[in-house]
């Protein structure tokens, strides 16, 4: 087993504090631990870092090209889209994110979701507003078919509670074996097979080549027109334009979007307007956990760094996951 050096980390953006300082050096005895939302700051101590661990929305490739020293670079975020640049992907650099962390907060976010359409929550609300008392036909989820396609960490913490309410799961994933919290796993080919038996398609995927527009026109053909969508994932995992379309023939009977291709979503969307979308700031990882555990999980990692044991969540630059 090699053990590593570290003398200094560089954690830049709002998701640190001072107050965490001392967990790092706890994890990391003698390193110097920086943490500023000072970009310029950050870009100064980056040069003598061997660590870096920032959001993923927040990096800018000057990190990578003044830290000639790093060697682990710490996304505090699942998605690492933003930081697959040519430097970092064609280097030894490690790169880990902190997937599996808002898996619960975002499986209760789809929960909601579902629940609301099925209940008749948005109407409702509606009614409410306009002091309108009128009852409504509404559905149950038991026994009903969700589709889950991504079933990594998100896409099981989904099944899980789906199942709970005696929901029949379905799943899609690139290595389709068997799993206990799915009734059937399928393969990326079968996809369309899925999508016409389920009453509700979650998306959980992380954005990559494969996955962008994953969701278009002849995939929302195949769904029933009695189906939901819900989107936790990227919003460029689906072809908004043929979404917009097909809320508004009746192709699909309706949406619930977390994520979108244009963040914030403009007000000009159709989609804030449309009574068949439940619209949510890119929120479903919301948790007053969030911090506390990614926290945990890269002081782990640090440990885990300086004793030469394997890191949690290293990311396959190539599968960019």
């Amino acid at each position: 087993m090699t053990t590593r050096q570290i003398d200094r980390i560089v954690l830049y953006g709002g998701i640190f504090k001072k107050k965490h300082t001392p967990t790092l050096q706890e994890a990391a005895p003698g390193a110097e631990v920086i943490i500023t939302n000072d970009l310029a700051e950050a870009l100064a101590a980056v040069p003598e870092a061997q660590v870096y661990a920032g959001m993923s929305e927040e990096f800018t490739p000057d990190i990578v090209r003044k830290g000639k020293k790093l060697k682990w670079i710490q996304a505090l975020s699942a998605g690492v889209e933003a930081m697959l640049i040519p430097e970092i992907v064609h280097s030894p650099l490690l790169l880990t994110n902190v997937a599996g962390i808002h898996a619960q907060p975002i499986a209760e976010h789809v929960l909601a979701m579902i629940l609301a359409f099925s209940r008749r929550f948005p109407a409702f609300f509606r009614q409410q507003g306009q002091a309108t008392w009128q009852r409504l036909r509404q559905d149950e989820v038991t026994g009903r078919n969700v589709l889950v396609i991504g079933f990594g960490h998100i896409g099981q913490a989904v099944a899980h509670r789906c199942r709970a309410f005696d929901m029949r799961v379905l799943a899609v994933r690139r290595h389709p074996a068997p799993h206990p919290l799915a009734d059937s796993v399928l393969p990326p080919e079968e996809l369309h097979t899925g999508l016409a038996q389920a009453d509700y398609v979650v998306l959980a995927v992380p954005l990559t080549a494969d996955t962008k527009q994953l969701i278009g026109t002849r995939e929302l053909a195949a769904m029933k027109g009695s189906a939901y969508l819900i989107n936790v994932s990227r919003g460029d995992v689906v072809d908004e334009e043929a979404l917009i379309a097909a809320l508004q023939d009746g192709t699909i009977a309706g949406a619930g979007l977390d994520v979108f291709a244009q963040e914030p979503l403009p007000p000009k969307s159709p989609f804030w307007r449309m009574e068949n979308v439940i619209v949510t700031p890119h929120q479903a990882g919301g948790t007053p956990h969030y911090n506390k555990r990614a926290m945990a999980l890269f002081a782990d990692n640090l440990r885990r760094y300086l004793a030469g044991e394997p890191l949690i969540n290293v990311v396959d630059k190539q599968l960019g996951y």
